[in-house]
């Protein structure tokens, strides 16, 4: 298997647990690892036979403003079972940063 990371992925939350957090949204940078045999997007060089990243990004935009969410965990766990869910992957590991936490 082959892994593929999608860094860097800026998403915009209303994200927090204290009430000054829960006054503004957060920027949120998300990467995320996957799993894959790509030898035959790689042989091919398409876009058909590989992730479409755009795809992966806006699936994460979405979730992001789907909902108010208390923890990065939360954020992290609804990533990974809608990338799960909708593209052809077995496996995802989701990294979520807060850029500028509200202190």
């Amino acid at each position: 298997m082959d892994k593929i990371l999608i860094s860097k992925i800026d998403c915009v939350a209303a994200i927090g647990v204290t009430a000054e957090e829960r006054t503004m949204k957060q920027r949120l940078s998300i990467d995320l690892e996957f799993a894959m045999d790509a030898r035959r997007a790689a042989h091919a060089d398409s876009l058909r036979e590989a992730i479409d990243y755009a795809q992966v990004a806006k699936a994460i935009a979405e979730v992001c403003t789907s909902r108010d969410f208390h923890l990065i965990e939360t954020v992290a766990e609804h990533i990974d079972r809608r990338v799960l869910g909708e593209l052809p992957i077995s496996q995802v590991r989701v990294l979520v940063r807060k850029i500028a936490p509200v202190v």
